[in-house]
């Protein structure tokens, strides 16, 4: 016979769960979200097309149009991740708030921390730079903006472009004159020394991060290789050597080749074999063809990846789950929300033997770097 859970709503508990987690997430409320509209139901390990934001070309007028949005990407949904937890009768007698106090927040949390962490790991795929001082001051900001202007990202509107940092950053900037003083920020500067908060300062809406990522270089014994047969631009493999080279090289490394100013990002753990490596997977793909012994010079470093980027750096998705289980015993609810495209489940069940009800919440998504040359690391 099926149990009955009487007032336990899944639908109520995702909801709170659905707030909870918009409420923690940190890169995810700022960069592309998508998600695909055809199914209702999807499973680990699909590949899904979400739509890719418009760009455009200046054309001769009078000139043809230029089609909108038809352009989409392939996002794998690699991630399904879940927190279980069980109510005893004890528990059960509290209010629904308390419920959602002790345990709801704090799951919601677990699955927001876990999507907030895999999106700053994406900082192995930019290739560009910009080295902070050892005492932070004001061109710290400034000068990975002036990274981002040259590569000609759209700068002006800081709902789009955003400034991830550490605590220790966000501590020094918190210091700085121009950021927390009347006399260098005006009322702005008052309310830092409220708030804490740094708030917009030169275009980009600057927010510390508990879940900056750190990268720890490759072992490759040179920075000096070279490019081991004609590469043709569009590839996003390449051939190197150079002599008795040893070691390995890492994602997030990253390198340029002689003769154009694009920087490459290392995709992908590669080991040197015979004083080369070997299909060396990078991103972006070759912006032009790499001639044969094109001189190769590879940035190795260990360093906090702080992140300055445009929205449409990164894409998140969120995919609704199925909900078999309603028919079984078990009461199941997936909400999704229409304006952050978040999905979230909620199931509860109720274990006899234990007097116990069991409410799982889980989440399935999938995450991409849409354009790298859209993002810098501000190396800490």
């Amino acid at each position: 016979m099926a149990n009955t859970l009487g007032v336990y709503n899944p639908i109520f508990y995702a909801q709170e769960a659905l707030i909870q987690l918009e409420n923690a997430l940190g890169m995810a409320g700022r960069v592309h979200r998508g998600i695909e509209e055809e199914r209702n139901s999807f499973g680990k390990g699909e590949t899904i097309k979400i739509r890719k934001p418009s760009t455009f070309t200046a054309q001769n007028a009078p000139s043809s149009s230029q089609d909108l949005g038809t352009e989409t990407v392939t996002l794998s949904l690699d991630y399904w991740k879940e927190v279980k937890f069980e109510l005893t009768d004890k528990e059960l007698a509290f209010t629904q708030q308390r419920i959602i106090e002790d345990h709801i927040r704090p799951a919601a949390y677990a699955l927001a921390d876990d999507v907030d962490v895999r999106l700053a790991s994406l900082h192995k795929d930019i290739p560009w730079y910009y080295d902070l001082s050892g005492t932070p001051v004001v061109a710290d900001i400034t000068g990975p903006r002036t990274v981002l202007f040259n590569n000609k990202v759209p700068i002006m509107d800081p709902a789009m472009n955003h400034f991830m940092i550490d605590g220790t950053l966000e501590g020094a900037f918190l210091g700085l004159s121009a950021f927390s003083q009347n006399q260098g920020a005006g009322d702005l500067g008052i309310n830092t020394q409220l708030r804490g908060s740094l708030g917009t300062k030169y275009g980009f809406e600057i927010f510390a991060n508990q879940n900056v990522q750190s990268h720890v270089k490759g072992t490759c014994s040179t920075t000096d290789l070279l490019v081991n047969v004609e590469h043709l631009a569009g590839v996003s493999v390449i051939d190197l050597d150079a002599a008795a080279v040893t070691g390995t090289l890492v994602a997030g490394d990253t390198f340029v080749i002689a003769g154009n100013t694009q920087r490459y990002a290392v995709t992908a753990l590669n080991t040197a074999a015979a004083n080369a490596f070997t299909n060396v997977a990078f991103t972006p793909p070759l912006v032009a063809t790499a001639a044969n012994n094109a001189a190769v010079t590879v940035r190795l470093d260990n360093h906090t990846a702080n992140m300055m980027f445009h929205r449409n750096a990164f894409a998140l998705a969120t995919a609704p789950l199925p909900e078999i289980g309603n028919e079984l015993g078990a009461r199941v609810a997936t909400i999704n929300d229409p304006v952050t495209n978040l999905a979230l489940r909620s199931r509860i069940y109720y274990i006899p033997d234990s007097s116990k009800v069991v409410v799982a919440l889980d989440i399935l998504f999938g995450l991409k770097t849409l354009d790298p040359n859209l993002a810098v690391v501000a190396a800490g």
